[in-house]
């Protein structure tokens, strides 16, 4: 009987990875909180990608939670409960993952070209909620249109070693 003995290639050869590039994915997801879940997963995926810990995993999913609940809130302010969509796009990057959310309109819907104004307590929330995703991630932009009352925000989380 004879033993054979393979010595394994690592899994990137033949595939390297460009580090100048990134990869990028986009998911859009109804504007409705049921649907939270699946841009957590999503994102925790592409975290385990560029070799996040289950911490940083963890970090990035209440920051995802967080930005996925302030595009809901735009999107139902803008357009009512339950209409618009979640636009998320990821982009891999050596050594960091970043994520844009935005609140995009529904198709049926036109645009408002003015906004309602906020009350003081949607300020607080927002500004809390902002603060929340600040402690979780590494950089953090935020804005609102006040044309077409779409919300962006854009995190970026490095990876720590």
């Amino acid at each position: 009987m004879r033993e054979h003995r393979v010595r394994h290639q690592p899994a990137t050869t033949g595939h390297e990875t460009p580090t100048a590039s990134a990869y990028v994915t986009e998911l859009k997801l109804p504007a409705v909180g049921d649907y939270i879940v699946v841009a957590k997963r999503a994102a925790a995926s592409l975290g385990l990608v560029v070799g996040f810990s289950v911490q940083e995993i963890d970090d990035l999913n209440i920051a995802i939670t967080q930005a996925c609940e302030s595009a809901i809130a735009a999107a139902s302010q803008q357009w009512g409960s339950g209409n618009g969509q979640l636009k998320l796009i990821f982009k891999s990057r050596p050594r960091r993952l970043e994520v844009e959310v935005r609140s995009v309109p529904p198709r049926s819907v036109e645009q408002q070209t003015v906004r309602r104004a906020h009350s003081e307590a949607e300020l607080d929330y927002e500004t809390i909620g902002l603060n929340m995703i600040r402690l979780f991630v590494d950089e953090l932009r935020y804005q609102v249109d006040n044309q077409t009352g779409t919300m962006r925000m854009r995190m970026v989380k490095y990876l720590i070693e």
